[in-house]
């Protein structure tokens, strides 16, 4: 395992995009932006290894601060990784949280590379002064607009052929085969990040009462009664999102980031916060826009310990809902709650159900129990249909072939809809219904 470390700001997470070609660590010029550690694998001279970004170190003695926090989880991995890539600034002195975390990584004794970064690397600024950190005797120079990474690489490959062994165990199990991947979703501050750990049954994800603490989208596998899972935690979205703060990245860069990842997941968990015991106008616009996006959900209502009257919660949030009938909705408290098995039993119920394929005869079976219970007319002449068969999964799509159906009022389709949906038990996403007018 390959770890970047360093103070914050320093441009690690640029680094790690470099090295990984992807643009998963969120860059920001604020600093101490990174909270969570974020992984991905890359090949070395054909041996795979991960390579991990973290958070910025910090000389912190407060132990209830975030940076604290973050400080301790990046020290965590240091115990745990082979090849130390420490990056520092090559633009200012060697600073105190410099000489702090070059005497942690003294004490591991690890193979370290120190970075110097943010330089023009043609130019005589001198950067011998970091060999006097006494971490290592290999430096590499290198700018924030990707150049001289080849030097760094070459040094790597040197380095990865003595370690191959070592380099090919890595934190978790990468094996994707019949993993149910889930994406934890909503406002900050509701509750997400915990809902993830008590789900991955360990403190992976930093918590803290800070709105906007995770600032990643950070992805962790589990394994819970023989059912491979792969839990992504992601940033907190609202209308306003800290635009105005220059800790966060603008609604419309977060908002883009966080959707682009719910087409690639099997299940949302959209984790809400009532207020006033009633959902706000705003998580009610997130399902909307979820359920546009035709991916499963299931709404967590947080935090129920603090809520009262739990029956007057859910009379409100299920009559919120009325109209989405479909969706889930599950009540839990992830602060206390110690058993999630509950969640994970619709989880799969939920994944298994809308990966069921449906013969035509059995939709038109359900067409004609539609039609029999409440026959279709315009002006006291009845309207046939005739047939129905599933054009589309994924989003499921039926099509209903008739004639006269141009006379169909909207009252009848929503009917057809909400029959269809509550008959083939598709749950969290919506079915479509395509009328097709077979008259000539």
């Amino acid at each position: 395992m390959i770890t970047l470390i360093g103070r914050n700001n320093v441009g690690k997470s640029t680094l790690f995009n470099i090295l990984v070609n992807k643009k998963l660590s969120l860059v920001n010029n604020y600093a101490g932006f990174t909270s969570d550690y974020i992984y991905d694998y890359i090949k070395i001279n054909n041996i795979t290894t991960m390579v991990v970004d973290t958070g910025g170190i910090y000389n912190t003695n407060h132990t209830n601060s975030l940076e604290y926090k973050i400080t301790q989880q990046s020290i965590s991995l240091l115990k745990c990784t082979t090849i130390i890539l420490f990056v520092v600034d090559g633009t200012v002195e060697i600073t105190n949280d410099d000489i702090y975390i070059a005497k942690i990584i003294k004490s591991l004794k690890k193979e370290v590379i120190i970075v110097v970064n943010k330089i023009d690397i043609s130019s005589n600024i001198l950067v011998n002064k970091f060999y006097s950190l006494g971490v290592s005797s290999i430096l590499c120079k290198i700018s924030a607009i990707n150049k001289n990474i080849e030097s760094l690489l070459s040094i790597l490959v040197l380095i990865v052929n003595r370690y191959k062994n070592k380099l090919t165990l890595c934190l978790e199990n990468n094996n994707s085969i019949n993993k149910i991947k889930i994406f934890i979703f909503g406002q900050p501050n509701v509750g997400k990040s915990t809902l993830a750990n008590k789900l991955l049954n360990k403190y992976r994800i930093l918590v803290s009462n800070i709105p906007g603490t995770t600032r990643n989208n950070i992805t962790s596998s589990t394994v819970y009664n023989n059912q491979n899972y792969e839990i992504t935690d992601s940033i907190g979205i609202n209308k306003n999102n800290f635009s105005k703060d220059k800790k966060y990245l603008n609604i419309h860069n977060i908002t883009n980031t966080v959707l682009s990842k719910i087409k690639y997941t099997n299940i949302v968990l959209h984790v809400i916060c009532l207020i006033d015991k009633r959902i706000s106008h705003y998580d009610l616009s997130l399902i909307r826009l979820i359920v546009k996006k035709n991916t499963p959900i299931i709404i967590v209502i947080n935090k129920c310990d603090i809520y009262g009257n739990l029956n007057e919660i859910k009379f409100n949030v299920i009559n919120q809902l009325s109209c989405l009938k479909f969706i889930k909705i599950i009540f839990v408290s992830a602060l206390y709650d110690q058993k999630f098995n509950s969640l994970f039993k619709l989880i799969n119920r939920i994944n298994k159900l809308n990966n069921l394929k449906f013969k035509t005869k059995y939709i038109n079976s359900i067409l004609n129990n539609a039609v029999k219970k409440y026959p279709p007319t315009y002006k006291n002449r009845l309207i046939k249909l005739k047939y129905a068969y599933i054009s589309n999964y994924n989003p499921i799509v039926i099509n209903i072939h008739g004639t006269n159906v141009l006379y169909l009022n909207k009252s009848y389709k929503k009917y057809l809809k909400n029959f269809f949906q509550r008959t083939l038990n598709i749950l969290g996403i919506s079915i479509y219904i395509k009328i097709i007018n077979k008259n000539r």
